[in-house]
């Protein structure tokens, strides 16, 4: 049952028992009076049954732990040590001294209530605004960056998958139906249940024998059950097959050419099939996605973040956070980013990217929402010496152009050698334009072997549309001007951003087998980056002032 924070300070209130303790700058005083009245339990009220269960532990209390537990990197037991000998962690959530304990396993089942539900982006956003009015922070540059957070366990190998596969589901197998076990094991190359289990083998021409014969085991348990009414729909099973699928090809047999009753042979493939997103590489983290960026493997999750950058604030805060699967493209993301920034009220007129996120299509729509993106464009060579080269390959940027004021469309004048094209027609199909050219004057160019323009048979095309020609001409401004990389240089900050939340907060490894905890895992990093932040600022104010009085004073 839903029930708010009593206002009431306790006689036992910490700040009547032991008055003086703590010094008069110290963080806990600015937490109680700032951000801790601004923790709105009402956004978590339809979390909770409205008539009856037990009353909530305090949710304000609650919220307050997760982000210490996230500022200082502990865990579930040490913040409810913490909690209980903390003068500080007491003082600034106004806990009485004979009130100061919390069990960990309530404050687990909490995080794991909202879990569920984006309250936690919500308040998130709540307190950012509130940090950004107080500190007249401007949130009109904006950079952004992305990092990979590692799932909760390891990329197992072929071998080890295989083996740890078979036994999740035969140990759920055997608790659920223990006669069709008894039945099953016996067919089996070997105990998947036996307790000095082993993951890897060192010998490899073992190992590539015994990830056949495992793979044999998964397809005949495959066999038996994959019509059976009740097992074919255990979550252990079905993750069996997927595996099997992923990483086995069963090839039939002509039957006079075999003397066994098995009529099929398992090959094992040499890579997984599906994409990044389907393949399993532990059934214990399944949400976890494999990914690769070039030679770093990662199985987990990607997280984006968002601050502020415009050289006169004085502090610069958090303004979005967002974790997606390891293999989701910085180029999609980043018009999500853009909408929730306007949603929540923290637009940029510029915003800064590097590579991942900025190509022609991203520049475009950043640019209808009346957003400057900024960054060199994806998917060329960012070398200065290869772009000053007199014989660098040719793009549409090379192009002479008109964008007309009206539609935004592009229209070919002509190209790097001075011709004029013979016509250009827009597909209704790609909206893609296609510009010709005299066949003959192409071939005679002595610029061809360098141009993107195609030499047909009987005439030259070029095929180019808006986004196209928006991410080449982006290449050439930075390429070319040095003051353009310099003003870009200011996304580079981002890199801190992520070391900070990332490996100072514990976001660089999920604690959760889910994607949604994993998730709120980042969105308390993020709330306790801003909070520290904020509270630094406020703290270095105050010396500010103490020090001004003085002087006046004086």
């Amino acid at each position: 049952m839903f029930r708010k924070t009593s206002p009431q300070i306790s006689l036992f209130d910490s700040s009547m028992i032991f008055p003086g303790i703590l010094p008069e700058n110290d963080w806990s005083h600015i937490f109680r009076e700032k951000i801790y009245p601004q923790i709105d339990e009402t956004i978590f009220k339809h979390l909770y049954c409205e008539h009856w269960g037990a009353p909530n532990k305090s949710i304000k209390l609650q919220i307050s732990l997760l982000i210490f537990m996230n500022s200082e990197r502990l865990t579930w037991r040490e913040a409810e040590y913490h909690f209980q000998r903390r003068i500080d962690w007491m003082n600034a959530t106004q806990t009485a001294c004979d009130m100061n304990r919390i069990d960990h396993t309530t404050l687990y089942k909490f995080y794991n209530r909202i879990a569920e539900d984006d309250v936690a982006y919500e308040l998130f956003k709540r307190l950012t605004a509130m940090f950004i009015l107080e500190c007249d922070v401007s949130t009109k540059q904006q950079r952004v960056d992305s990092f990979f957070m590692h799932g909760w366990l390891a990329k197992l190998s072929r071998y080890g998958l295989l083996k740890e596969t078979c036994r999740v589901f035969l140990q759920n197998f055997r608790k659920q139906k223990p006669g069709l076990y008894e039945t099953i094991c016996v067919d089996l190359s070997r105990d998947y249940l036996k307790e000095n289990f082993d993951f890897t083998e060192k010998d490899k021409e073992k190992a590539n024998k015994k990830i056949q014969e495992m793979a044999e085991d998964m397809y005949h348990i495959r066999q038996a059950f994959e019509n059976h009414h009740q097992v074919k729909h255990y979550k252990s099973f079905q993750l069996l097959v997927q595996v099997f699928n992923q990483r086995c090809n069963v090839v039939k047999v002509d039957k006079s050419h075999v003397d066994s009753d098995n009529h099929v042979n398992i090959e094992i493939k040499k890579s997984p099939d599906g994409k990044g997103e389907q393949i399993i590489s532990t059934p214990h983290n399944t949400d976890a996605q494999y990914t690769r960026k070039r030679n770093q493997t990662v199985t987990g999750h990607k997280g984006f973040l968002t601050e502020t950058c415009d050289p006169d604030n004085d502090v610069q805060y958090l303004t979005d956070v967002n974790l997606e699967p390891a293999g989701h493209a910085d180029a999609v993301e980043i018009d999500k980013i853009e909408d929730r920034l306007d949603e929540n009220g923290f637009k940029p007129d510029v915003f800064y990217g590097d590579a991942g996120f900025v190509n022609g299509e991203s520049i475009l729509e950043a640019a209808e929402k009346g957003i400057d993106l900024e960054g060199p464009s994806a998917g060329r060579s960012q070398s200065i010496e290869g772009y000053a080269k007199e014989d660098r390959p040719l793009d549409v940027a090379d192009f002479k152009v008109k964008i007309k004021d009206d539609t935004e469309e592009l229209i070919i004048l002509s190209c790097p050698n001075n011709e004029i094209p013979l016509d250009q027609v827009r597909s209704e199909k790609t909206g893609q334009l296609s510009v010709h050219f005299d066949n003959k004057k192409c071939k005679d160019c002595l610029l061809n072997n360098r141009c993107p323009v195609k030499i047909g048979a009987r005439v030259s095309t070029l095929t180019v549309g808006e986004a196209q020609y928006a991410g080449a001409e982006r290449h050439h401004k930075y390429m070319g001007n040095s003051e353009y990389r310099k003003q870009c240089g200011i996304r580079a900050g981002a890199e801190s951003l992520v070391n900070e939340v990332a490996n100072k907060h514990g976001a660089r490894k999920s604690r959760y087998r889910t994607e949604k905890r994993s998730r709120l895992q980042i969105i308390f990093a993020a709330m306790a980056c801003n909070v520290k932040r904020y509270l630094k600022h406020t703290m270095d104010s105050c010396v500010q002032n103490q020090l001004n009085m003085k002087e006046v004073v004086s």
